[in-house]
């Protein structure tokens, strides 16, 4: 046996072991975009919002990224208490996610998004936060049911994502939304901003739903058509988007009323919801896939 080549394989093996241990301190090896950093590295601004809201808690690690994701995160914080803060490059926070399922503080909701505090104080006082998340005209709040809750960027309520098992959908950037569903959009609700697109794949089957910040709700199917829409505001939905025949027998039979929300079923009937505003007083109407009335719910 050769001595001198044992000794120098074992300090080779060594040697190399140092440096992988070495790099795993500096490196993400599961993410080869992300680089571990000093928490002092951190923009003053991510540290201020764990010292004024996450008293108590340090951070255990922290990383940046080379490029940004769909919210603009660049930095990602590990706090102590279980919490990940992700924040763009000047600092400010695109996500919070409780990693052990324990509420987001109420410090915190009621110094950075106020008048969504107030409305989950109204209506979700049994639930609390669980993530939060910045998007590129509003936010989505996650709560402990499993509830998605979008909101625009002045903090109004748009819509409620009632879809527990979200393991199927993704955020996706508007401009990966099918060319179609973008047109008719710009078509159809101009001067809307989508605050945030989901793409949901059920059985293979690819689905969008998009948030506008004028409360409208719009669900396309995997050819960009769309197939389901509903106003959660004040704001009507155009009678452009029904067959003119069921526009005509609107008009005709039910002045004063306008569409709230509408559904092609697969069978290609129409499903529609009107709603007096004056009077408050809503009708259900359905109409077969040639655009004939069939009847009316109340």
């Amino acid at each position: 046996m050769n001595i001198n080549k044992t000794i120098f394989g074992t300090l080779a093996a060594v040697f190399a072991a140092f440096i992988m241990s070495s790099c795993s301190d500096d490196i993400d090896l599961g993410d080869s975009n992300q680089m571990t950093i000093e928490a002092s590295s951190l923009p003053r601004a991510s540290t201020a919002t764990v010292e004024t809201y996450f008293s108590g808690a340090t951070i255990t690690t922290a990383k940046k990224s080379n490029t940004a994701n769909i919210y603009g995160s660049i930095y990602s914080a590990l706090l102590s208490n279980g919490f990940e803060i992700d924040f763009n490059e000047q600092g400010l926070w695109t996500e919070i996610e409780s990693e052990k399922d324990i509420a987001i503080p109420d410090q915190f909701l009621d110094g950075e998004l106020p008048t969504i505090f107030a409305y989950l104080n109204a209506n979700y006082r049994d639930n609390f936060v669980v993530e939060l998340e910045r998007e590129r005209s509003g936010y989505t709040v996650e709560l402990n049911n499993g509830v998605d809750l979008v909101f625009d960027q002045e903090q109004n309520f748009i819509g409620i994502d009632l879809d527990e098992n979200d393991d199927d959908e993704v955020r996706i950037a508007y401009e990966e939304l099918p060319e179609n569903s973008r047109n008719f959009i710009a078509a159809n609700f101009e001067g809307a901003t989508a605050i945030t697109v989901k793409k949901e794949t059920d059985n293979r089957v690819v689905s969008y739903d998009v948030y506008l910040d004028n409360g409208v709700k719009i669900e396309f199917n995997q050819e960009g058509n769309w197939v389901e829409m509903e106003s959660k505001r004040n704001q009507d939905l155009p009678m452009s988007i029904l067959p003119q025949n069921v526009a005509q027998y609107i008009a005709q039979n039910y002045r004063g009323f306008v569409l709230t929300e509408v559904e092609i079923e697969s069978n290609g009937r129409y499903s529609l919801e009107l709603v007096n505003r004056i009077t408050r007083q809503d009708v259900e109407l359905e109409f077969d896939a040639n655009g004939n009335f069939i009847r009316e719910d109340n």
